[in-house]
């Protein structure tokens, strides 16, 4: 797995007050999920939380359940399930469910734990459960969790064998691997292009002036959080530091003060368009968010290329992105067709073509420099539906390695661009793109995510010796406050040179820490 650090940047360390605030709305276990949900069919008590922002470190089962273990033993029975009832009570779950399709119950038992668990607000649980449950019993219907997997997963190796998740691989060429070439700097005076990255916008369609911004809700400063105490200042015009995304205003500022930072030649735009209030959006919520964000991007940025890759929170449910065999309503061909549609004035018809079908494209927009822009949620451990299906999701993979032959062959670099690194994917996922990455690291020459909101890099080392260093990921911090961040939008350069285009980083502050609470000017 890729090595990470911190750069200097915009994106500040987080206390630990901040970091316990991320872990309440943070990614919560598939497997409790799925086993909360199974065990509401049997009128038994369940563990519920809905898909939260940012995945954390993978964890072994052992330590997850131990960790829990006189929790779940205070309060719920099933702790002492023995084997052959949990299989025969996951083969009723099984048959229920394919025969029933008990939506509702589940929904409403889920409802009831989340409550009582007091993991979020009432009202907050029932929209959240209300928004994730049909997708969630389809998923569980389709997969291929059968009783045993379940049952090894909940009760241990020795009541079956969990692998779900098992290794897959995917092919590389019989091409010989040319002689590593490192990067060398260009020389001084070199041309060099400029590149604006830009990641986690997260408007907020509701955001209020004057509200709490700490109030019970996963996201505040916004209509529904009430007032704050009177000992406390409300939110603040521009944002706040707090659990609270920005106003379109505040967008609007930010882009239209890139001025003295620019001209740019091309735009990096990772995703995240939407807020966090993920317990209760609406496909129309999303779409007005893409179209009304993307206007504005246009707007302040004019005839600049923009090149977008899909983040985790432009579909709903958050994280929610079928593979493209799932058809119909719950298929992603909505958001896709209405990216497409957003963004024609930047891409050409062969990148379209792909965008529609899984969210993923290449491009050329330079002679020399190929860009490709992957949907990262086909790796996110938080997409439920790779519970059916995880392996190479979309075939993106392998398109990607003939990709990356192709401009090897042609001689082209290419930046690679995502929203989720790839060193909080699924184990194999990630295990598979380091092997592409180690063998294309002649071809390569940056890669660009989000998704953390805070500046950061992985970098990536050579897997024989673990000692050469072979490619660096580099991650924006957000342009979004949340939670407790200065707003960033970080300008690159990279030498606009044959055979280069490796990333020369810009290491200036960018917009500093500001005073979120005044007045705008007159006239503005």
């Amino acid at each position: 797995m890729p090595r990470h650090g911190v750069s200097s940047g915009q994106g500040r360390p987080r206390s630990g007050r901040e970091q316990t605030l991320d872990r309440s709305l943070g990614a919560p276990s598939l497997r409790l999920l799925w086993m909360g949900l199974a065990l509401a069919l049997s009128d038994s008590q369940v563990l519920w939380a809905p898909a939260g922002a940012h995945p954390l470190p993978a964890q072994g089962r052992p330590a997850k359940f131990i960790r829990l273990a006189p929790q779940l033993r205070e309060g719920f029975s099933w702790w002492n399930l023995t084997c052959p009832a949990c299989k025969g009570l996951f083969t009723a779950i099984d048959i229920r469910l394919r025969n029933e399709a008990s939506v509702a119950q589940v929904g409403s038992m889920a409802i009831k734990m989340c409550t009582l668990l007091k993991i979020a607000p009432p009202a907050v649980c029932q929209s959240a459960v209300q928004l994730f449950q049909d997708d969630m019993v389809e998923v569980w219907t389709r997969s291929v969790l059968s009783p045993s997997e379940a049952c090894g997963l909940l009760l241990g190796s020795s009541c079956g064998h969990w692998d779900i998740f098992s290794s897959w691989n995917i092919s590389l060429p019989a091409v010989p691997k040319p002689s590593p070439q490192p990067p060398e700097p260009p020389a001084p005076g070199s041309p060099v292009s400029r590149v604006l990255f830009l990641t986690d916008l997260h408007w907020d369609q509701s955001y209020l002036e004057g509200t709490d911004p700490n109030c019970e809700n996963p996201l505040c400063c916004r209509q529904d959080s009430g007032p704050p105490p009177a000992s406390r200042l409300g939110a603040g015009y521009w944002g706040e530091y707090s659990k609270c995304d920005l106003p379109l205003r505040t967008l609007e500022s930010l882009l239209s003060g890139l001025g003295p930072a620019g001209p740019f030649d091309m735009v990096y735009w990772t995703g995240d368009i939407p807020a966090h209030n993920i317990w209760q959006q609406s496909r129309q919520d999303q779409l007005r968010a893409l179209t009304t964000v993307t206007d504005l991007v246009k707007k302040f940025l004019g005839p600049v290329p923009v090149y977008p890759a899909v983040g985790n929170h432009e579909s709903t449910p958050v994280n929610s992105f079928p593979p493209p065999f799932i058809e119909g309503n719950q298929s992603s061909h909505w958001l896709y067709e209405a990216m497409a549609k957003a963004w024609e004035p930047w891409l050409p018809a062969e990148a379209l073509r792909t965008l529609r079908i899984g969210g993923f494209y290449a491009l050329s927009p330079r002679p020399g420099l190929r860009l490709i822009s992957l949907n990262m949620n086909f790796c996110s451990r938080e997409n439920f539906w790779l519970l059916i299906n995880s392996t190479d999701p979309a075939g993106q993979l392998q398109w990607l390695v003939g990709e990356l032959q192709a401009a090897e062959d042609r001689g082209d670099k290419v930046h690679i661009i995502g929203h989720i690194p790839p060193g909080h994917c699924l184990k194999s996922w990630s295990w598979n793109y380091y092997r592409i990455v180690e063998r294309y690291e002649n071809t390569l020459a940056g890669q660009f995510f989000g998704h953390t909101h805070v500046d950061e890099f992985e970098i990536f080392y050579d897997e024989e010796t673990l000692s050469r260093p072979l490619s660096v990921a580099f991650l924006a911090p957000s342009a979004t406050t949340y939670i407790s961040l200065n707003p960033a939008l970080p300008p690159c350069r990279v030498p606009c040179l044959p055979n280069r285009w490796q990333l020369l980083r810009e290491l200036s502050p960018g917009p500093g820490p500001r005073d979120l609470h005044p007045e705008p000017d007159a006239g503005e």
